[in-house]
């Protein structure tokens, strides 16, 4: 992108996106700048007063033309961030207008990086197609157990503006994915994954990695992967669920005269996955992003992976940058924060041999040095020799803190980033840092709806709330059926049975108090006549009732698993799915529905009218 050029005597200068000034020729039109030519060694660009851009990419001295684009770009598209974009066609435009191409230097430095990326892909075995001489678009995630939907969601979102790009600058467009497998190994989801489930507690399944209370405080790539047995367990789970799922959706069906789909999942493709990433992973942090990055090979995206625990050496200058001037850092942070903290972390960590992750501080007198304490063994390392110098003594075993990351990654050039929800308070301070250090820094932006699809979890919480209805003669002039009104008449009706049963109990009280003749025998009887009352009025089956209505909503509007999308919808329909709602602009926050392609879709769109739309927000 070029900023607005200024007249200068004979000629108009403007910066480029490198800093650098490159000489506008006027044109012969009389007056003012009308239109402005400019000449550098790969391209040629003129600028119109009416902001049209006519691009012309050349790639040889001869400036033999590749392809010619011509971009409309309204005032507003060109100021707008990505995180103010609707829809992929505004971004794509505000991505288009901030793209950064390489110099010589940062070509190196993505070769450099390349070389972490074919690391991964040969540990993983997934063939590696990527050009890096034109632009990055990039995600990253923490390496979660089958993550759910919006992590997958995001190299989706990378890979359709990575298409709309090809087409309309015909230049080189690298997707990238990198995982935080440096962060800590506590993390919930990176031993979690949950799954819709009305009937389990709270009306999720939660699949489970066990990992040890030793691994607190230390990285994540620490942590060995599942062993065989672990990994068949969670295989067994995953089975059982689709298997009682899909029972209890024909006998409910039936029993409330809707017509049974025929519900034939298959779930072997996903256990292939599942294998294959235990087969070829040495440790949790790979076992999880190996299953990521199948999944994304499944799409048909030529997607490039990478780790952060490895690639983040590459940005040792922009590291030594930062650290240079960390009291400006400080001070940016402090002032960007909403409830600013007194003491502003250095921005990198250091991975102690025990692979417990180690706070940095930065010593300035009497001689520059980085200190280290890890977090785990509590050891304390010094690094000394002047900021430079002490950075490169803790090299490779350095990694980046959020803020800092996609400022280190400016090295490299990233046009565009595509973030989370949990992110945006983060990246939006980097992005102010960054700005006041004179770094660049990419157009963001996050796409998270919620996807609306009868899967065998959604459709058995629905019929089970139809089911307690029609079983309880609940709502019975109502023509559709509200869960907390269905959950607050249960509710009465329990309270009713307890209020009688607490009735036998002041009794039982009142007759071991007398102790009167045969007490023992009268209180055997009120017992006897409490047990009758929970039997007759079915206390417990109420009860149980109660707590599947009250986790109705809660499975139904769960973002689940990126399992559940495979199981039920296919991985790679799921990815086209999303990609055609994104290609048809819909709304970054609208919902966005999916089919199964099977009758599960029609016995979904039935139920579904017959229930009060809030089941599904």
């Amino acid at each position: 992108m070029l900023a607005q050029p200024q007249a200068h005597g004979g000629y108009a200068f403007c910066t480029n996106l490198f800093g650098s000034r490159v000489k506008f020729v006027r044109s012969n039109r009389r007056g003012a700048l009308g239109s402005l030519h400019l000449r550098r060694h790969t391209g040629s660009a003129s600028y119109c007063r009416e902001r049209n851009y006519h691009i012309v990419v050349r790639t040889t001295p001869t400036e033999q033309t590749l392809r010619v684009c011509t971009f409309q770009v309204a005032f507003f598209e060109l100021l707008m961030k990505g995180d103010q974009c609707t829809n992929l066609q505004e971004l794509t435009r505000v991505v288009a207008g901030h793209a950064i191409y390489p110099d010589d230097k940062m070509l190196d430095k993505r070769k450099a990086f390349a070389e972490h990326v074919a690391a991964f892909h040969n540990d993983a075995q997934i063939p590696l197609r990527a050009d890096y001489e034109g632009i990055v678009l990039m995600s990253a995630h923490q390496p979660n157990l089958f993550p759910y939907s919006g992590v997958v969601r995001k190299a989706v979102l990378v890979h359709a503006v990575a298409e709309q790009l090809r087409n309309v600058i015909g230049c080189p467009v690298a997707e990238l994915f990198c995982f935080a497998d440096q962060d800590f190994a506590e993390e919930r989801w990176f031993r979690e994954a949950q799954l819709p489930s009305v009937r389990s507690r709270n009306g999720t399944l939660s699949l489970r990695l066990s990992v040890a209370p030793t691994y607190n405080n230390k990285i994540m790539r620490a942590v060995p992967k599942p062993d065989n047995n672990e990994v068949e367990k969670i295989k067994s789970e995953i089975q059982r669920w689709t298997v009682e799922s899909r029972d209890s959706i024909m006998k409910h069906s039936k029993h409330l005269g809707l017509q049974p789909p025929d519900v034939d999942l298959c779930t072997r493709e996903v256990f292939d996955v599942i294998d294959r990433a235990n087969e070829r992973s040495t440790n949790a942090a790979d076992f999880n992003a190996f299953f990521f990055a199948y999944l994304i090979q499944e799409c048909g995206y030529e997607t490039a992976f990478a780790r952060f625990s490895q690639c983040q050496q590459v940005f040792k200058d922009e590291i030594a940058f930062i650290l240079e001037h960390f009291d400006q850092y400080a001070k940016l942070m402090v002032d960007s924060q909403k409830n600013p903290v007194t003491k502003i972390a250095t921005p990198i960590w250091y991975h102690c041999p025990c692979n417990g992750k180690a706070d940095v501080k930065v010593v300035r007198s009497p001689d520059h040095k980085l200190v280290a304490t890890c977090r785990a063994c509590n050891t304390t390392v010094e690094f000394k020799g002047g900021m430079r110098q002490a950075l490169e003594q803790m090299l490779p075993n350095v990694s980046l803190r959020a803020e800092s990351m996609l400022i280190a990654f400016s090295g490299i050039g990233i046009t565009f980033y595509v973030g989370g929800k949990g992110g945006a308070e983060y990246l939006s301070r980097a992005s102010r840092i960054a700005k006041e250090l004179g770094m660049q820094f990419p157009v963001v932006s996050t796409w998270r709806p919620r996807d609306i699809y009868g899967g065998v979890g959604q459709l058995d919480a629905i019929l089970e709330l139809l089911r307690v209805r029609s079983e309880y003669y609940l709502m019975r002039n109502a023509v559709t059926c509200d869960a907390a009104i269905i959950g607050n008449e249960l509710d009465l009706i329990l309270a009713d049975i307890d209020q009688a049963i607490s009735a036998l109990d002041n009794l039982k009280r009142a007759i071991a108090t007398r102790k009167a003749a045969g007490f023992k025998e009268q209180i055997a009887f009120v017992i006897d006549t409490q047990n009758d009352l929970k039997t007759r009025f079915e206390r417990n089956k109420i009860a149980r009732d109660s707590s599947i209505v009250t986790h109705t909503k809660n499975t139904v509007g769960m973002i689940p698993s990126i399992i559940d999308h495979a199981i039920n919808v296919g991985m790679r329909s799921t990815a086209s799915q999303w990609s055609t709602a994104l290609e048809e602009n819909i709304h970054f926050d609208e919902d966005v529905p999916l089919k199964t392609n099977t009758s599960m879709d029609a016995l979904f769109d039935t139920i579904k009218q017959l229930c009060t739309s809030d089941l599904f927000e």
